[in-house]
């Protein structure tokens, strides 16, 4: 399991991780650029983040 489907699943389930999905997100992309031609997996970050998801800081 891709680890920003793990931490989306966790954060949906109203679990605070304390990961900061956009900046995952953004780092996998980076990860992509530099694994050119490497098959990477994960839906989020294909999908995006959900408009509906809820902020980190209101699950405190």
């Amino acid at each position: 399991m891709a680890t920003e489907d793990l931490a989306y699943l966790l954060r949906s389930m109203g679990l605070d991780t304390g990961i900061d999905l956009p900046a995952l997100l953004a780092l996998r992309a980076q990860v992509a650029g530099w694994l050119a031609g490497e098959s990477l997996h994960g839906t989020i970050a294909q999908a995006g983040l959900p408009r509906t998801l809820t902020p980190a800081a209101a699950l405190a």
